[in-house]
């Protein structure tokens, strides 16, 4: 029997994750899977060594201020991939600790293939150099990457994005009349991001009503929080709701206020016109502002190369400047058309529908 050690580290690579161990398991039944992620990647039969609640941490400060537990675990982690058990590791996404276990890992032999590639063209150009030995194939979703990579001598096969394999995101997107009076807020889906994020968009609310006092807010519920921790930032205010399915809430909602990140391109496939805003801690912010090479955030605004939505940063990130842009979107119908048009774009540059199973096809064609 074959033996992978997968990671992933959060909500969204714990989704991907899952869906490639099931094609894994279609292609190679005979195959078992021990790692750390969340319940999806359980609910496929991964040994979970760790609860993902436990490691899902954002912002270098914030991981910094838990450097002996990462360490810890990172040990742990190193112990099994290196036990002489291992036939293949596995990261998925997750690339500040993944890529420190990868590089262990080659160094014992073992083979590593990364399913949806580090984001080095963003923030890690130098660190790109010597990617090469810390993996054997890079699984990318995003076209331009292999192009990125090929400059440092790395194989790279380009297998789609797996958000495209996603029952909930439209073939056709809804348009502006199609659409209901909400405004959708996306804090993200870790708890830190939540208390820091939230607050700010609860507040853009007094101000947006003055404009638009029929419209209702629906706030992306992410599964891994308690409820109450939403009801105790949103406080009294009757004019919002919590959103099981951030999805739908995106398909529905005629704009939104959505946290850099993964949700910005699903807001995008979804057609939803958006303002991103992006907060952290002071010294979080201030690592990455000299860290990153990019002069966008946005997922949309990288792959369509130009301003495509809004994008308000730390202080930027007031009230005052949300409500301002967001009534350029619901009060400008060639805006509101102009920017689906190019989430249209930005869809068809993703390719074809199927990541995981292309995925799978290369690893399982690896291990055998």
């Amino acid at each position: 029997m074959k033996q992978i050690f997968i990671s992933a580290g959060d909500p969204s690579g714990d989704l991907h994750a899952s869906r490639l161990m099931k094609e894994i398991k279609r292609l190679l039944p005979e195959v078992r899977f021990i790692g750390f992620g969340g319940r999806a990647m359980i609910q496929e039969g991964l040994d979970s060594i760790i609860g993902m609640e436990q490691i899902s941490v954002v912002g270098f400060w914030e991981v910094a201020k838990r450097y002996f537990f990462f360490r810890k675990f990172l040990k742990k982690c190193t112990e099994i991939i290196n036990s002489g058990d291992i036939d293949l590791f596995l990261p998925v996404d997750f690339p500040g600790f993944n890529l420190r276990l990868a590089k262990s890992a080659k160094a014992n032999n073992v083979p590593v293939l990364y399913y949806i590639a580090p984001q080095l063209w963003a923030w890690g150009k130098n660190r790109a150099k010597g990617l090469k030995e810390k993996v054997d194939l890079l699984l990318t979703v995003f076209p331009f990457e292999s192009d990125f990579f090929d400059r440092y001598d790395i194989e790279t096969y380009f297998v789609g994005h797996p958000l495209l394999d996603d029952s909930d995101i439209p073939d056709k997107i809804p348009e502006n009349d199609d659409r209901e009076d909400i405004i959708a807020l996306l804090p993200g889906s870790r708890k830190q991001e939540i208390l820091t994020i939230l607050p700010v968009m609860i507040d853009t609310i007094s101000l947006i009503e003055l404009d638009y006092p029929n419209y209702k807010f629906g706030i992306a519920k992410s599964s891994n929080i308690d409820e109450e921790l939403y009801h105790s930032i949103i406080g009294s205010n009757n004019k919002c709701d919590l959103w099981e399915n951030s999805r739908e809430l995106m398909k529905t909602a005629r704009a939104g206020i959505v946290k850099t990140g993964t949700s910005n391109l699903e807001a995008a496939l979804c057609g939803m016109p958006f303002v991103m805003v992006y907060l952290t801690s002071f010294a979080s912010y201030y690592l990455a502002k000299n860290l990153i090479n990019l002069d966008r955030l946005s997922l949309v605004n990288i792959l369509a190369r130009k301003e495509v939505v809004k994008e308000l940063i730390q202080n930027d990130a007031d009230k005052r400047l949300i409500a301002k842009q967001l009534d350029s979107i619901l009060s400008n119908q060639m805006k509101y058309e102009y920017m689906q048009s190019q989430f249209l774009g930005i869809r068809n540059l993703l390719g074809e529908k199927g990541a995981a199973r292309n995925a799978a096809k290369k690893i399982v064609e690896y291990l055998k």
